[in-house]
């Protein structure tokens, strides 16, 4: 697999492997029972664990936020790394000693975006994302949500927002925009799965002074709907309470 380490951004990692009795063949002749088994053990060169698919789901979001540069990098290590400097400074280290990053002389790590082996390798973990991972493909509406210089009267920013919201619908845990009242407001909905008949809560609600400010935050969350099941994880566990605390926290850092 040596001569594919450089990655291709047009194609996912693995593009080469054969399907051979119901595995997957590398070029030196290993095989392998998935794609990801195949970049994990046989290009990482790291065992195999009970923690594979949560360290791999890390790096698909650290990729992720890589690749889109509107991500403030303070924003990337207070949420995805806890504020653990140290941890992340590390990781962005090692994405860069394996390749995954575009670094030189005038770009370290730690601003450096991805190669084509690191895009490469995105396509392929989204393309192989568990189930419980919710990936959604609204790449083309962030750009019309975050576009700068956008006005709440915008016709295509409401467009953009109203799709957002229909694709949206389907995922654990929901944000919307919605009225409390009087009040343009932002609800967070969670999933029941406890009960005998699964139903739907609002876990977490936020109202706002008018309608541009709560869409310009609700943009804000549409852009970062790979992270709504760990904050919907976080209203349920800790209280509505400890979920605006982090939000702010992110918010302020970014």
């Amino acid at each position: 697999m040596r001569r594919h380490d450089g990655g291709r951004a047009d194609l996912p990692w693995g593009w080469w492997l054969r399907v051979k009795d119901h595995g997957l063949e590398d070029e030196d002749g290993r095989s392998w029972e998935t794609v990801r088994e195949a970049f994990w053990e046989g290009h990482l060169g790291f065992p195999s664990t009970h923690l594979v698919g949560e360290q791999l789901e890390l790096l698909t979001r650290v990729l992720n936020a890589t690749d889109r540069r509107w991500f403030d990098c303070t924003e990337n290590r207070d949420d995805l790394f806890d504020g653990n400097m140290r941890f992340w400074r590390f990781y962005m280290c090692w994405l860069a000693s394996v390749g995954m990053l575009q670094v030189n002389e005038r770009t370290p790590p730690l601003e450096a975006p991805l190669s084509d082996l690191g895009r490469s390798v995105l396509a392929m973990l989204q393309a192989t994302r568990e189930p419980a991972w919710v990936d959604l493909p609204f790449g083309a509406v962030m750009d019309a949500i975050v576009r700068p210089g956008r006005g709440a009267a915008d016709d295509a920013r409401e467009q953009a927002l109203r799709s957002f919201e229909r694709e949206a619908a389907r995922l654990p845990h929901v944000f919307a925009r919605e009225m409390v009242g009087r009040r343009p407001s932002i609800t967070l909905t969670g999933l029941g799965v406890q009960a005998r008949m699964p139903v739907r809560r609002v876990i977490w609600s936020q109202s706002f002074g008018g309608e541009k400010a709560r869409d310009d935050f609700f943009g804000w969350l549409a852009a970062r709907v790979d992270r709504w099941e760990d904050w919907g994880g976080i209203a349920y566990s800790k209280g509505a309470a400890a979920l605006t605390q982090h939000l702010l926290g992110l918010v302020v850092s970014g």
